[in-house]
């Protein structure tokens, strides 16, 4: 007969295949946030050229806003840098809730908001800036 220790739990296996299922929608997730980043980084090395195609077509000499060109390039590169180092950690800390005998729940601010606001920022910048020179 075979004797059973009450502090000897077996795992719950629908517990276990949840956690994972949510170690794997992790991984995706981290995935997706990388896929992201390197096409604002690709963006931000593209877009210098673009803009200045665009005030080209528009009649704007593009040598007077070089520098603010520049600049929003380097947004897009720096944007796409910090999104990736911020879904690393995001990632980390996920991994580290469900290594826990009990996974508990945490609100936490969604990355998309924060990243899209960003975005929206941006473009209403660029936006803004070739109004400007087109009107003058």
């Amino acid at each position: 007969m075979v004797k059973s220790n009450p502090s000897d739990k077996s795992p719950n296996l629908q517990v276990e295949l949840a956690k994972e299922r949510n170690r794997v929608a992790a991984d995706r997730t981290l995935l997706s946030w990388i896929r992201i980043s390197v096409s604002l980084i690709g963006l931000g090395f593209i877009l210098e050229e673009a803009i200045e195609q665009l005030y080209l077509w528009l009649e704007i000499d593009p040598t007077r806003t070089l520098i603010p060109l520049k600049v929003f390039s380097l947004l897009f590169v720096s944007t796409g840098g910090i999104l990736v180092v911020i879904a690393a950690f995001d990632y980390q800390e996920e991994i580290k809730r469900l290594q826990q005998p009990e996974y508990l729940y945490q609100h936490r601010k969604s990355l998309g908001i924060i990243v899209s606001g960003i975005l929206v920022a941006i473009g209403i910048s660029i936006c803004v800036m070739i109004l400007t020179e087109s009107i003058q």
